[in-house]
């Protein structure tokens, strides 16, 4: 059972600190805090797509009116769970994020106004908790963490129960290099993954005595009364690592039996009971051909 499952009693002290009933021996009360969490995720189905999109503003006329864009697509799993909840109790409690989105930005937009960091968060969380400002730290940050309920949407969508989706940017020109390299090999992947920033809560006993290595309980508050919350998201790695194609070894030159020798061949060996198949067939064809040439021979020697 999740931390933020039952709330009874605590306080949302803003967007981003809660207080619970429970107090400390000095009089402070227990509290979770929401900040920037270092969260892992292995990707599956992974694809990408290239399009052509209009440009709302062109300062020059002859500039394009288009420009070319991809996207990578894919689903991600995480041995954490994140439980999207409101003050009044849980709304449900995920380890996959259906759709993995990552776009191109252009440089200085990814990181927001202060680069904050998984290190950043560790001063306002664990032992050393205390009221995170009231914008948080991940400010003017683009990437997005949201939650989604389909059953409540007037748009149409591909999946039908709530869940989650992360939209995430990597700079216009690290994402294009790595296109670039994606797109030059037909191996097939071997492993893809993912290191993404994410604004989230988590209580701060759990955040003093946990290590990387544990299964993290985080909480993503949904601010509003409406079907849809988002969390502030910054992807800070990706790691696709192909398997080698295999390649046959080379064909070798051999001395059978008897001696002889049997140059290289590009072509596997035929099966011995192959081979009489052949010639056996080989051999009808030769007796019909030798009676056809035998009629036609009397019938030119009968005229």
């Amino acid at each position: 059972m999740s931390q933020f499952s039952d709330l009874s009693g605590a306080t949302l002290v803003n967007s981003f600190t809660i207080h619970h009933k429970d107090k400390l021996s000095g009089g402070r009360p227990f509290m979770s805090t929401c900040v920037p969490q270092a969260v892992y995720l292995d990707l599956f189905d992974l694809r990408i797509s290239h399009g052509a999109e209009w440009k709302d503003k062109v300062k020059d006329p002859n500039e394009p009116n288009f420009r070319m864009r991809s996207i990578i697509w894919a689903r991600g799993v995480t041995k954490d769970s994140i439980t999207v909840f409101r003050m009044d109790g849980a709304v449900g409690t995920f380890k996959e994020i259906a759709d993995v989105i990552i776009k191109p930005l252009p440089k200085g937009h990814v990181g927001g106004t202060k680069r904050a960091t998984s290190s950043d968060g560790i001063g306002f969380s664990g032992m050393s908790s205390h009221d995170v400002p009231g914008d948080g730290l991940m400010v003017e940050e683009p990437g997005t963490l949201l939650y989604v309920d389909p059953r409540e949407d007037k748009w149409p969508s591909r999946i039908k129960d709530p869940h989650l989706c992360l939209e995430g940017y990597i700079d216009e020109t690290e994402f294009n290099s790595l296109m670039q390299r994606l797109s030059m090999t037909h191996a097939p992947i071997q492993k893809a993954e993912i290191r993404v920033l994410l604004e989230l809560f988590q209580y701060e006993v759990e955040a003093s005595l946990s290590e990387p290595w544990f299964r993290q309980d985080y909480g993503f508050l949904m601010r509003s009364k409406d079907n849809w919350g988002t969390t502030r998201a910054r992807v800070e790695t990706l790691q696709v690592t192909y398997r080698p194609n295999v390649v046959p070894p080379p064909p070798e030159a051999k001395i059978d039996d008897d001696g002889v020798y049997q140059p290289p061949t590009p072509f596997e060996p035929v099966a011995a009971a192959t081979v009489k198949k052949i010639e056996k067939h080989l051999k009808n064809i030769a007796i019909t051909v030798g009676i056809g040439l035998a009629a036609i021979f009397f019938v030119l020697i009968s005229r």
